[in-house]
């Protein structure tokens, strides 16, 4: 299969976006990528004139900025990252997979309203739409921190590491996530989509996991309950519905799964 339709990616500087990127350059022959190194991406006419160059038939929107102590601090630029672009892109007439956040369920900080407010700047543009709600893990993110990444390091250099027995998650491989969205966008899907993994896990138990399948030592695991940070809100539970997407599109994400592919990618 390579499909002639145009494909506009953003974000492929991230976990997520490269992903996108790697997985549909297979299946359509036109992709494009749109990136901070591309140009400001909080010029829209700037954003307008490379829509209007492309013409996509599909916009997939990975962009986000998920440190949260810049979202609190430089509010203006988030509230125009997370809204202004995504109105910029989801006006026109590509169809639009705005990939939002499994912290939009009970948001907490500027992020989190952000995000949800783009989901619905996104769909009030288009019905035909898509959000994608989702909670990811992989390697290779911008930051190069991510929980998987910062616990994968420090425990290959037998540091000890605490996990959060109190905040719950059902997280998914950046690979199973993108494999699921191709899925639902070949069904046409619109509206809001939970795609997570079919399973609750507290942080503690997910770090667990990585123990287990990377074959790291468990003592260098400590358990605590997350601390409370009066700048930052934080919400304990992200874990996700995702019975329409066992049941309506047959698709079910398992973590046992997720971490092997991650542990074979990385070998």
């Amino acid at each position: 299969m390579n499909d002639e339709k145009k494909i506009l990616i953003t974000g492929t500087t991230g976990m997520l976006g490269k992903q996108f990127q790697r997985f549909l350059k297979d299946k359509y022959k036109n992709i494009y990528t749109l990136n901070r190194k591309d140009g400001n991406l909080l010029d829209f006419n700037f954003v307008k004139a490379k829509i209007s160059l492309i013409k996509p038939d599909l916009i997939i929107h990975c962009i986000a900025d998920t440190n949260l102590t810049r979202c609190e601090n430089e509010q203006e630029q988030t509230l125009l990252l997370h809204c202004g672009l995504t109105h910029c892109l989801s006006s026109g007439d590509s169809k639009v997979i705005y990939i939002s956040t499994s912290s939009v369920i009970n948001p907490h900080n500027f992020y989190d309203k952000t995000k949800l407010l783009g989901e619905k700047i996104c769909l009030l543009n288009n019905k035909k739409n898509m959000v994608v709600r989702t909670n990811i893990y992989g390697h290779n993110s911008s930051s190069g921190n991510s929980l998987f990444e910062w616990s994968y390091k420090n425990f290959s250099n037998k540091k000890q590491i605490t996990g959060f027995h109190d905040v719950y998650f059902n997280a998914v491989y950046t690979k199973q996530l993108v494999r699921s969205v191709f899925e639902l966008i070949q069904r046409n899907c619109e509206g809001i989509i939970n795609v997570a993994g079919n399973y609750s896990v507290s942080k503690y138990e997910f770090l667990e996991k990585v123990c287990e399948t990377f074959e790291f030592n468990k003592n260098l695991l400590r358990k605590e309950k997350m601390p409370i940070n009066k700048k930052i809100k934080r919400n304990k539970n992200t874990v996700l519905d995702v019975l329409e997407l066992k049941n309506k599109y047959k698709i079910s994400l398992c973590l046992q799964e997720g971490l092997k592919e991650l542990k074979k990618d990385l070998e």
